[in-house]
């Protein structure tokens, strides 16, 4: 018959090997999961889409950036992937405008702020027309007032592929994540396909650099 003590070191060594069972356990299981995590796949955070945007009419909006009402308040919004020429020069444009007109050929000045006028027009002529979105991460551009975002208008282009289209911007400027979930180099592989198109067309600044090719 065995002794109160026997019994006792008995339960005490079951006791033992339950707990080192359990503890390899735990240690197998969370290092699957930390396999997990380190293959998941990271997802940037989705955009927010505004409630009811408008363009408000402001002296500083051009073709890539614009000043949208909302129902959560009022802020300038600068579009991802593409950069429109500028529309008017002063000292601190002057460099950027250079590289503006190098990009489309070797252009004039004057030709590349032609080029910006029209993009800022077409832009306002389609967001006046209303019914379009926008989207955005609330990215600051350098830190600015302004935060980067996508438009998409109503027919489901994004203003990106419209400039890009009618030859009135470069591509140029930071890319994200799509709101539909494609890759910024999809989309910007996307963009320079109707790039070489609108240039074989001869669209927009692509003309003038055409013609100047040809002189």
């Amino acid at each position: 018959m065995k002794t109160g003590w026997e019994l006792l070191r008995r339960l005490v060594w079951l006791l033992a090997v339950a707990i080192l069972i359990a503890c390899q356990i735990f240690i197998s299981g969370d290092d699957d999961a930390g396999k997990d995590r380190k293959n998941a796949p990271e997802f940037a955070p989705m955009a927010q889409m505004l409630e009811s945007p408008r363009l408000v009419t402001h002296a500083s909006n051009d073709g890539d950036s614009f000043h949208i009402a909302h129902a959560g308040g009022s802020q300038v919004f600068r579009l991802y992937f593409v950069d429109c020429p500028e529309k008017r020069e002063y000292d601190l444009v002057r460099e950027r405008l250079r590289d503006q007109a190098a990009y489309f050929g070797g252009i004039s000045t004057a030709q590349t702020l032609q080029t910006g006028k029209r993009a800022q027009d077409l832009t306002a002529e389609l967001l006046r027309a209303g019914d379009f979105r926008v989207y955005t991460h609330w990215e600051r551009v350098f830190q600015g007032e302004r935060f980067y975002a996508f438009v998409i208008l109503p027919d489901g282009e994004h203003l990106a592929e419209r400039l890009v289209r009618e030859g009135l911007c470069r591509i140029h400027t930071k890319g994200a994540r799509l709101p539909d979930g494609r890759e910024a180099n999809t989309f910007q592989n996307h963009l320079r396909a109707i790039e070489a198109e609108a240039r074989a067309a001869g669209r927009g600044a692509w003309e003038k650099a055409r013609a100047r090719a040809t002189r």
